[in-house]
This record gives C-alpha cells, structure tokens and sequence, in this order.
C-alpha cells in the first residue's frame, strides 16, 4: 500500500489530537473511520495518537505535529512470510500554512510505529500509556 495525503480540516485534526503533548491516547473508532485518508477501515481493530502542535518530530520523513498507529485485522496473512492476524499502520499529521484545510495526513507507513508492521499477536502493551 503506497503512502498518500489527504487534506484536513481543523475539526477533523481536533478529533485527533486528543493530548496537547508527546504522549499515547487511545482513539474512538468512530473517529478514525471518519477521517478521510485512512485504510481500510473495514478491518480496523483501534488506534492510538499521540502530538504536539509546539514540539513536532521527524516521523517518516514528515515535520509531524502528531503521529497515528492504526491496528487492522488481517483477513488474508501471508502465513509463508511471517504475517499475523493483524496489521499496524502509521500515518502523520503534518501543517499545510492553508486556513480552509491547515492539516495534511500522510500514510500508510509500515515503519515507525510503536510496534512492527506484522506483529506475532494482538499486543496492545506498547500503548499501555493510553489505557
């Protein structure tokens, strides 16, 4: 899956950034499935968010002011290759200067997320800091 951009609005960024620092919170299914620009959210299992509008960071390339991992239920794995049930994803969220679309959504990634791409299983506890 090729990494993408989608523009956002305030609203849409605001139903993301849930904490006002670097720190993991847990985000409501309603609200990924909402945000446009996010993958195949049929399978979507949760996510977590963590940003920083003041403090951003290098993620994937990106000067991101908050960071996303999406865990979705892998319907077909690639057993052979060492695939799981599920997948992780991770998406940035970086400013685009524009005052009717001010955030840009970039991903999929399969790198830098708080855990790999394949995980063995369904191991939440690298975002215990959310729950």
């Amino acid at each position: 899956m090729a990494a993408k951009r989608e523009l956002l609005t305030q609203e849409r960024f605001d139903a993301l950034a849930l904490s006002s620092e670097w720190c993991v919170v847990e985000l409501g299914l309603n609200s990924i499935r909402a945000t446009p620009g996010v993958q195949r959210k049929a399978d979507l299992l949760g996510g977590f968010a963590s940003g920083d509008a003041t403090a951003t960071k290098t993620l994937n390339s990106q000067k991101a002011l908050l960071g996303m991992d999406i865990i979705v239920y892998e319907r077909r794995p690639k057993r052979s290759r060492g695939e799981g049930d599920v997948n992780v994803y991770h998406y940035v969220v970086t400013k685009t200067g524009r005052s009717e679309l001010p955030y840009c959504l970039h991903g999929p990634f399969t790198r830098e997320a708080l855990q790999n791409h394949w995980p063995p299983d369904l191991d939440l506890s690298p975002y215990d800091r959310a729950r």
